[in-house]
């Protein structure tokens, strides 16, 4: 018995891994994507082995080791950037074999939601499709193929260890049970801010699951997981040191919950017309959406009242709403939109727990039909991740142009024009840098990239003015090189040489190995009549270019 019952297990594991390979086939071939570049190809946390202490203090999203203490993302995330080191070593700087890690960790973490559900519902067929409809889902597209969006699969991956080997330590009392949850704990909090979720899952869980009521056991066995929490926060507060503030607006803020649920759950339920999604609130607090979102939550609210009997049914909604807190933007986050695929990952394993609970309640003929419907779920989710992989999440052009050009995306305008420009596209690109010019005007690459594009149509004084107004924005150390480099153009243009001398020197203090930069000051000693000394810059530059 109990060999077949690990044969259709493994069978299950097969099912699972095929399906999604098929799904995924098209990142085998895709390329890093908007912050993938800055944030892994660009970063030399990645390309070189730092000391622990190094990774332990360094700021998520600060790539520049020169920008940091200046610019604060606010994130705290040091397992992540150690992955994608092990990734470079292993693959080199493709981003081919991120995206395989990334997938890798997505089954990894499949396998281990089919075990939790397993131990939970105790009904195989329930686990095997709730953890098939998981694994294919279209909204988990951005977290496996973006690859910057690891640290929600791994965040993901250990809380379900560490919640897994916690029950079955409280079952069985096994001191080594206790340390892979321990373990697990760790790496959660320290690849992503949700981590700390897995505490208030493993009270819920003692509430709703746990049989045996032992309060004072109870109490012991969180006491390892807070001294976790206590050293992860004193090593945050060390490096990000990025004071909690309540927002003035807070009150609006609580008001659009019930709108950011529904609209997650829209995602979840009704998966269509899935990209990177840049969404706002609704423009008015008695607008009909705001309005039918606040009818809907209690009505679900009302339905779970009445459903609180079944625990595990009970579980899997408070557990999915208590994950989705963090993102429901009750305080200030460094994302533009209101709502992103990625931050689901972690709240639709506990979608995924509801589904098997409805499985296994299910019974006779309703069983047949149930799985019918079930199948035909699992070949849309396919098709349709098969899609958003290939046409969306490929390559940068490709994301660009679905993003701006198909879902009209604003967001990305900058970065569209940015790469119309670099196609000598310029007529299309001055078009979407005025629009994101329009609509971020505190985005300053918006106005370096801009004024490229001027100078380089020879309207190098309406360049200067553009550059100009980005003066006092702030900038990362790249972006005010590039804001330098593109003065010191500009002003050669107009015949200010000493100007654009002091441009030049400035920029290349600051980034000497900028090919780019060196050319441009090839250009200002040429027209200075120093044909001896820019031959020279251009040999430098072209050396740089080739990376000699």
């Amino acid at each position: 018995m109990k060999k077949d019952f690990m044969r259709k297990r493994f069978i299950h594991y097969v099912i699972i891994a095929f399906l999604v390979v098929i799904a995924y086939l098209p990142t085998f071939t895709g390329d890093f994507i908007f912050d993938d570049q800055t944030l892994i190809r660009d970063n030399p946390y990645i390309t070189q082995l730092q000391s622990l202490s190094s990774y332990l203090s360094q700021e998520d999203g600060i790539a520049d080791p020169r920008d940091k203490g200046i610019f604060h993302t606010g994130y705290y995330r040091p397992l992540i950037n150690i992955t994608y080191f092990i990734d470079y070593k292993l693959w080199g700087m493709k981003a081919t074999g991120f995206r395989t890690t990334n997938l890798i960790l997505h089954l990894i973490t499949c396998f281990i939601l089919y075990e939790l559900l397993l131990h939970l519902t105790g009904y195989r067929q329930g686990a095997f499709w709730a953890a098939l409809l998981f694994a294919l889902h279209p909204v988990h597209t951005e977290s496996l193929s973006m690859i910057v969006s690891r640290n929600n699969i791994l965040a993901t991956l250990f809380i379900l260890v560490s919640l897994y080997g916690y029950l079955n330590w409280w079952k069985k009392e096994s001191p080594v049970l206790l340390a892979v949850s321990l373990i697990a704990f760790v790496g959660a909090v320290f690849s992503k801010e949700f981590g700390l979720m897995a505490l208030p899952i493993f009270f819920l869980c003692q509430r709703l699951l746990v049989k045996e009521n032992n309060l004072r056991r109870e109490m012991e066995s969180y006491v390892p997981y807070m001294i976790i929490v206590g050293v992860y926060l004193f090593l945050r507060k060390a490096v990000v040191s990025a004071p909690f503030i309540i927002p003035d607006d807070v009150g609006m803020r609580l008001y659009f919950v019930p709108y950011l649920l529904s609209y997650n759950l829209k995602l979840i339920f009704i998966p269509y017309n899935l990209h990177s999604f840049s969404v706002v609130y609704p423009p008015s607090l008695l607008s009909g959406m705001a309005l039918c979102s606040f009818l809907f939550v209690l009505c679900l609210a009302v339905l779970w009242y009445f459903l609180r009997k079944e625990r595990l049914l009970f579980f899997s909604g408070i557990a999915f709403t208590l994950t989705l807190l963090p993102v429901l933007n009750c305080v200030a986050k460094v994302s533009v939109s209101l709502i992103a695929m990625r931050w689901l990952y972690l709240p639709m394993s506990f979608v995924a727990l509801g589904v098997a609970w409805l499985l296994a309640k299910t019974g006779g003929d309703h069983k047949r039909i149930l799985r019918i419907i079930l199948m035909a779920i699992a070949v849309y989710f396919t098709a349709y991740s098969y899609t958003l992989n290939t046409h969306l999440w490929h390559d940068n052009k490709t994301f660009l142009k679905q993003e701006v050009l198909h879902f009209n995306n604003d967001l990305y305008a900058g970065d569209f024009a940015e790469m119309m420009l670099t196609e000598k596209q310029y007529r299309e690109a001055e078009r979407y840098f005025l629009l994101s010019l329009e609509k971020y005007p505190r985005q300053v690459l918006n106005y370096i990239n801009y004024g490229a594009l001027l100078i380089e149509t020879g309207r190098s004084r309406e360049a200067l003015a553009i550059l100009e107004r980005a003066r006092s924005l702030p900038m990362i150390h790249k972006d005010r090189s590039s804001w330098n480099n593109n003065m010191g153009g500009a002003l050669t243009l107009i015949g200010d040489y000493d100007q654009a001398h002091k441009y030049f020197l400035q920029s290349l203090v600051m980034d000497p190995q900028n090919h780019l930069i060196h050319r441009n000051l090839a250009v200002l000693l040429l027209r200075e009549g120093r044909a001896s000394d820019a031959a020279q810059r251009l040999k430098i530059a072209e050396r740089l270019k080739l990376g000699k």
